[in-house]
């Protein structure tokens, strides 16, 4: 630890100046009495003011101070840095994850928890990537992709971000629909309308301070871990099989679109977006004197804060895959939703399964726990959208009217789907996982990338170990892509020759996007 508070300069210079040389001496003496009459405090602020000006999307009124260095570990500078990662793991509970949760229940019982826990790892580390790009160039993972990629490359990129971010806000804003049916009786339409202004309303927190809105959604998080626990405790699952579940990897091949549906619903693309953005609110100290010990101190923490975050996810999750792998086994659900070979129960469904095994406390708690997961990580959705236009597209708007466009973006295919397809909700969730899973390797290798080089990262550049890590996670999500696609392909070639050059012509597309991504040079 001495050598982490160790100033940096001094290594340094030491190391660059020739002894003997009258030249170096003199100069070196001069600049010890320039430095002298400077106060590092007023240096300090200068920085911080320039980082500041990169970081004009978080509202700088609401910077967190995150206090000195501390020599040890400290649970009061961890509560410091708490938040951020707390409102990164949001997107790992909305409903569409909820969804994927059930259908993985019901269709592979508890088989599939080893993948669940395992996409929590994956995210673990990407997340850490992307949050550490943030800490240590004090840009968002938007704002450098706009530095690093020419702009016939950064339009793609982003109007696929944003494709991505449309396809989850439809997840979510009608999660949140379906839970106001559910508990007033509120139509699709209605309830698409009431998450959209329940979104403004949470968003405009922010302007009483970043800690306000972070406790917000750590209560969400809450009510969630209370609802769905409490649902497992109900069900009295098979301890035993859960074990199995976790630690025996198997996919049944009647799960195969589920277990990829699970990386896209764990994984989401706008949420290395919006990391790496969230903790530019903690105000680190950035002198020469205490810029790399801040820095690692920060790293430390924030990994900290997202591991215990994310943990919570995965319970959440987990409990709601067990509890309908419980209710299938143990053949209680209700005859009007038995499982079909073509059918799997959507949310609503689930609230009669629920009140089936449960009674009228089952889906009570179900809609509850469904309303803080859709209408949190609507916010946290909205609040990605904002920081992937202004940082991508160097948009130049007040907050406000960047927050209306951004939502009316997603708004209006939202209210197109709960209007025109309510009786196909279930199976536009489950493909829209799948457009995050398409879609993550575009966040990914930009994430990869950035982390890995010395030039953006300095000496906190990813080592090769886990560098190789990366690329193998990403490697499999483009592969297991692939394979979800061509099924499809091959459905499509049957309609006639123009069908099958198009698909084909898309996979193509798609591949070289990503070849460009990874050959683009990062400096």
């Amino acid at each position: 630890m001495r050598e982490l508070l160790s100033p940096a300069a001094s290594t340094s210079n030491s190391t660059t100046q020739r002894p003997g040389s009258s030249a170096t001496t003199s100069q070196h003496s001069e600049d010890s009495s320039l430095l002298k009459n400077v106060d590092c405090g007023t240096l300090e602020q200068s920085y911080d003011s320039t980082l500041e000006r990169e970081f004009e999307v978080h509202d700088i009124g609401n910077l967190v101070e995150v206090g000195d260095l501390e020599p040890a570990f400290s649970f009061r500078k961890l509560l410091r840095f708490a938040g951020p990662g707390f409102a990164m793991s949001i997107a790992y509970l909305d409903p569409g994850n909820i969804c994927s949760d059930l259908h993985c229940g019901a269709v592979a019982g508890y088989k599939l928890i080893w993948l669940l826990f395992l996409t929590h790892a994956l995210g673990l580390y990407v997340q850490t990537l992307s949050a550490r790009i943030g800490i240590v160039t004090g840009q968002n993972l938007a704002q450098q992709c706009h530095q690093q990629y020419r702009r016939s490359v950064r339009i793609p990129l982003w109007l696929i971000c944003e494709l991505a971010i449309i396809g989850s806000d439809i997840q979510e804003s009608i999660g949140t629909a379906i839970a106001l049916y559910l508990l007033f009786g509120v139509q699709i339409w209605a309830g698409i309308l009431v998450a959209a202004l329940l979104s403004y309303v949470i968003l405009g927190i922010q302007r009483f301070g970043a800690r306000k809105v972070e406790a917000l959604f750590i209560a969400m998080i809450a009510i969630m871990c209370a609802c769905f626990g409490v649902e497992v405790f109900m069900s009295s699952p098979d301890v035993r099989e859960i074990t199995k579940g976790l630690f025996i990897p198997r996919i049944p091949a009647s799960a195969t679109v589920q277990a990829v549906g699970i990386v896209g619903a764990v994984i989401m693309p706008h949420n290395l977006f919006l990391h790496s953005a969230l903790v530019g609110t903690r105000r680190i100290k950035r002198a020469a004197h205490v810029r790399q010990a801040s820095i690692r101190e920060a790293n430390f923490y924030t990994t900290l804060e997202s591991a215990v975050a994310l943990l919570f996810s995965f319970a959440i999750n987990a409990t709601i895959m067990i509890v309908f792998a419980d209710i299938y086994s143990r053949g209680k659900a209700a005859k009007s939703v038995q499982l079909a070979e073509q059918h799997l129960p959507g949310l609503v469904e689930a609230a009669e399964l629920l009140r089936g095994a449960f009674g009228g406390i089952g889906p009570l708690l179900w809609a509850i726990g469904l309303l803080s997961s859709g209408q949190s990580s609507t916010a946290t959705g909205t609040m990605a959208g904002q920081y992937l236009m202004e940082g991508m597209m160097r948009l130049r708007v007040s907050p406000w009217l960047r927050l209306f466009i951004s939502r009316s973006t997603s708004l209006v295919p939202t209210m197109l789907v709960g209007v025109l397809f309510t009786a196909h909700l279930d199976q536009f969730d489950e493909w829209l996982n799948v457009l995050q899973s398409l879609a993550l390797p575009f966040a990914l290798i930009p994430t990869l990338k950035l982390a890995q080089s010395s030039h953006v990262m300095s000496e906190f550049a990813v080592g090769s170990r886990w560098r190789a890590f990366g690329w193998l996670a990403a490697a499999v999500i483009i592969a297991l892509n692939v394979y979800l696609l061509l099924p499809l392909i091959v459905d499509l070639a049957s309609y006639g020759m123009v069908a099958a050059c198009a698909a084909f012509v898309s996979l193509g597309m798609y591949l070289l996007f990503v070849y460009i991504l990874i050959a683009s040079k990062v400096e």
